[in-house]
């Protein structure tokens, strides 16, 4: 004779059966979702990174806390420059051209940058303080080449109007020899070389005649003395041109060192390289 199960007995079978596979099921997602999880997790070895490179420029100028090294993608990093004695801190160039200091970076790439130290000139003399001697001059001070006043002094104009002499230096003569040179000051002596064939020349200064310049230290114009201060003033080739040709012109020389003007008459000059030349001036 058969027996079958009570209703009551299967219908709580059937609910724990149910229950089971909820359960199983709940499981499974939670297993999978923590599978995943953990494959999204990021590894540290596995991380972008990038590369910062710092110079200083000069290397003696100072120095920058970051040195070059590698950074993970994102990071932030603070750069702070200090400057050695006599310099100051001017800039950063490269990847990022700023003044800050300290300098934030965001490593989202390779970076590369460039602290720039400049020589200070602390009292704005031109003269920066590692050679400046006088450290605390006056603004607007002239200055000379160790930062310390220099005593301007200005020359008066002068006017030679006195007695006209005569120089002449023959064909031929030695223009090293003190009687071939007409030693006007002790910054001024004229005379003229025989195998150039070219003009006067300044032998305080110059060893031989420049077309353009000579003589170093004078400035030249036709006209009367009385009209000095009107005048405009060229060198000597360009005032005479020719020299040849200037021959009884009448020019007023500026003799610049010592700020003198006198009185110039071209009386000779001699061709084909001979050297010769005379003419008559004012004295003090």
């Amino acid at each position: 004779m058969s027996h079958y199960p009570v209703p009551s007995k299967i219908s709580n079978l059937l609910i724990i059966m149910k229950n089971f596979k909820l359960i199983s099921l709940f499981i499974s997602i939670l297993f999978i979702a923590s599978i995943v999880s953990c494959g999204n997790e990021e590894d540290p070895a596995s991380a972008v990174s990038y590369s910062l490179t710092v110079q200083v420029d000069p290397t003696v100028g100072g120095s920058v806390s970051q040195t070059s090294e590698t950074f993970i993608s994102g990071t932030t990093a603070t750069l702070t420059a200090t400057a050695n004695t006599n310099y100051t801190f001017s800039t950063w160039t490269g990847s990022s051209n700023s003044t800050s200091n300290p300098l934030e970076l965001i490593m989202n790439e390779d970076k590369s940058l460039v602290a720039i130290f400049e020589l200070m000139d602390s009292d704005q003399d031109g003269i920066t303080d590692d050679l400046d001697e006088c450290p605390d001059t006056a603004e607007g001070s002239t200055v000379d080449d160790k930062g310390c006043e220099e005593e301007v002094v200005e020359l008066v104009e002068i006017v030679w109007t006195g007695d006209v002499i005569n120089f002449t230096k023959a064909d031929d003569a030695d223009p090293t020899l003190e009687a071939n040179q007409d030693r006007i000051t002790d910054h001024v002596w004229i005379t003229r070389d025989n195998e150039e064939g070219g003009q006067i020349y300044n032998r305080v200064s110059e060893s031989a005649s420049d077309k353009e310049t000579s003589p170093l230290g004078t400035e030249w114009a036709e006209g009367d003395l009385d009209d000095y201060a009107s005048l405009t003033y060229v060198s000597f080739r360009t005032a005479t041109v020719k020299p040849k040709d200037a021959i009884g012109k009448t020019y007023v020389v500026h003799l610049t060192e010592d700020n003198i003007y006198l009185s110039v008459k071209l009386i000779s000059w001699s061709s084909n390289k001979a050297g010769g030349f005379s003419y008559e001036r004012s004295t003090e």
